[in-house]
């Protein structure tokens, strides 16, 4: 698999060096144009074909986990109907080419719970300190996931807004912050509450 991917690579880097001799360094990217422009029909059809292979258990993924909203629903029903969704999306191009936008944005979004389950379920304890505590106490919420999460968020849109860091950039950084405030918060808020509300 790995070799696969490095030769990959290693191709689309080159029918992308061809694409930009012959485009005069255009900006503008689209796969299927690079490779017809190198290859002709071949191309675009192996462009086609990459791509469903790329897809195909992306769809499947997504529709076992719309699935997990209607249990009762059958897989194949939910997984026709993400595809549809997704296939009509994919005809607009506004909507596919800020896709990577998106999913860089979604993906921050996201991390600092990574980090926040990570620390719970491998550091804590290390630390001496109560690891999955909301569901201890029988508490709603977490106060220390969700301080975490949030200052995380808000110093990586001082880091874009004033530093100009793109968000692409903004996971490495955000893990290690998140995490580390997820571990102060804890002892803080753990320290504060008596042991013995903590059911083992």
């Amino acid at each position: 698999m790995y070799i696969g991917h490095y030769f990959a690579w290693l191709s689309s880097g080159i029918l992308y060096a061809l694409f930009l001799q012959q485009s005069n360094n255009s900006a503008e990217f689209a796969p299927g144009v690079v490779a017809f422009n190198a290859a002709g029909i071949a191309g675009a059809v192996c462009v086609i074909i990459a791509g469903w292979t790329t897809a195909n258990p992306t769809i499947y993924r997504a529709g076992l986990a719309f699935q997990s909203l209607a249990p009762r629903s059958k897989t194949w029903k939910v997984t026709l109907i993400t595809g549809l969704v997704t296939t009509m999306a994919a005809c607009f191009p506004a909507l596919v080419m800020n896709l990577l936008d998106f999913v860089a944005l979604y993906g921050f979004l996201l991390m600092p719970m990574g980090a926040v389950i990570f620390i719970d379920f491998y550091v804590l304890k290390r630390l001496g300190l109560s690891d999955f505590y909301s569901e201890k106490t029988h508490s709603n919420i977490n106060w220390a996931a969700a301080i975490a999460w949030i200052v995380t968020l808000a110093i990586g849109l001082l880091l874009n807004l004033l530093l100009g860091v793109e968000v692409f950039f903004l996971g490495l950084p955000g893990w290690f912050i998140a995490s580390a405030i997820y571990i102060v918060v804890s002892k803080l808020y753990q320290s504060r509450l008596s042991p013995p509300t903590v059911l083992s």
